[in-house]
Formats: structure tokens, sequence, C-alpha cells
């Protein structure tokens, strides 16, 4: 089942405005603690074009000395990285920022793997153009598929997707 609220989590909320300033939206933050030491995980995607090493580091200069102080005596481990091809989305709020990529899902009302582009969501629902369900090569135009249905999700990757006259 996917998760909602993550916008509502204490590091989100604090670390999405700074990195929305830089022009960086915040995909996910997640925080582990080890006794002496604490491990973050930072996903972070930007709008207009794909994200490269300078924008990771970008972030990192940014959030590492603020959650350095924060943690006193304890050591920190930071990794920032992009989501990449074939994340696994966690949060249905993930879906409003991966449109117009193509996402594998399970759905358990159809018992199978649906493959689509995503072209909107809503509270309750993502909609899904050029779509496909398990393994068929009959395409749908447009799929409705409720977020209360959906098992498990992953960004997915077809190369006919990207082969458009190429």
């Amino acid at each position: 089942m996917l998760g909602t609220g993550i916008q509502n989590t204490s590091l989100f909320a604090e670390y999405s405005p700074l990195l929305e300033a830089l022009g960086i939206t915040l995909v996910d933050i997640s925080k582990i603690d080890r006794g002496f030491s604490v491990g973050v995980h930072i996903t972070i995607m930007t709008k207009d074009r794909e994200v490269d090493v300078a924008d990771c580091s970008k972030v990192y200069k940014l959030v590492y000395p603020r959650m350095e102080m924060q943690l006193g005596e304890r050591d920190l481990e930071l990794e920032v990285s992009t989501p990449g091809l074939q994340r696994t989305i966690k949060d249905v709020y993930e879906f409003t920022l991966f449109g117009g990529k193509r996402v594998r899902l399970y759905d358990s009302q159809r018992s199978d793997w649906i493959s689509g582009l995503i072209t909107g969501s809503d509270d309750s629902s993502i909609t899904l153009n050029t779509a496909f369900i398990g393994d068929s090569k009959e395409m749908i135009e447009t799929m409705v598929v409720d977020f209360a249905t959906i098992q498990k999700a992953k960004l997915d990757y077809r190369w006919e997707d990207n082969s458009h006259g190429n």
C-alpha cells in the first residue's frame, strides 16, 4: 500500500522550502538513528531538467551543516540522490511530481500490473495515458486508477517512449 503524508513530516516541512529556494524539489527524505550516528537520505528532482551532480552537491552543502549542528556530538551520514529510472514510489504525493513519466503499478482490482504515462492525479486517483495491462499489446488511451487499489508502484522505462522519430 502507498503511504500518505510525507509532506507533513517535520523533516520534509523543514527542508522542502530550503530546497525550493534553489529550484529543487524534495521528493523524499528519511532519517535512521543508529546510536552514535544518524543516516539521512534525500531524494531530489528539478521540474524542467534532469538533476545533475551539481544539484546534489548544492543540496549536500546546504543541508549538511544545518543537520550537523542539530545533532551535536552524533555523526551524520548524508546521501543526496535522484529518483532514478525505476524509483519505488512510496507516497501518493510522488505521483504529483512525476507527471509525464511512465509508471508501473500493481492494481489489486485488476490483479495485474499496469504501465502508463502519468497525466494527472487528485486526492483519490491517478490518470494514465497510453496504458498497458499486464503483458498485453493492447494500449488503452486513458485509464484512471484509484490509489486505494494500488499495491505497489515504481517509475518505469520503455524504450518505445523515447523513440519518436529518432
